[in-house]
């Protein structure tokens, strides 16, 4: 599934839109998404607000400056835990994991002048996850 997202993120032209709740990306496809936005797509990503393992949240969070940097837009849904896997490519590719059948609008958009303010605790988690990050 790895190969078959990169193959289909790689010639999107219009809009890659994301749902994961334990969203680790590793260098290849972080690559991926940002030159997608660099070119202009339009790359959204929702991510649970609260998530059920208190390291994959930091380690997903250290990487958002680069993503929000590239034009990422990145929400967090805040009304309950998230578990949906999905992703679409250009309204024509798309790929169904579990699916939650509620409404988006209660997601906070996570900009980069947001996470670049974000605390010390969420910092000290973010680097305590790093020798970590690619076993989760």
């Amino acid at each position: 599934m790895y190969t078959m997202f990169l193959l289909a993120i790689s010639p999107a032209r219009k809009s890659i839109y994301i749902t994961n709740p334990y969203f680790l990306p590793d260098d290849r496809m972080t690559f991926a998404l940002t030159e997608a936005a660099r070119r202009g797509v339009r790359v959204v990503i929702l991510l649970p607000g609260a998530i059920d393992n208190n390291i994959v949240r930091p380690a997903s969070r250290s990487q958002f400056g680069t993503l929000l940097e590239a034009g990422i837009e990145i929400y967090e849904y805040q009304a309950a835990l998230l578990h949906a896997k999905t992703m679409t490519v250009d309204g024509i590719w798309a790929t169904i994991g579990s699916t939650n059948l509620d409404t988006r609008t209660y997601s906070r958009k996570v900009d980069l002048e947001r996470w670049l303010s974000r605390g010390f605790v969420d910092r000290l988690l973010e680097s305590l996850s790093f020798p970590v990050r690619g076993e989760l």
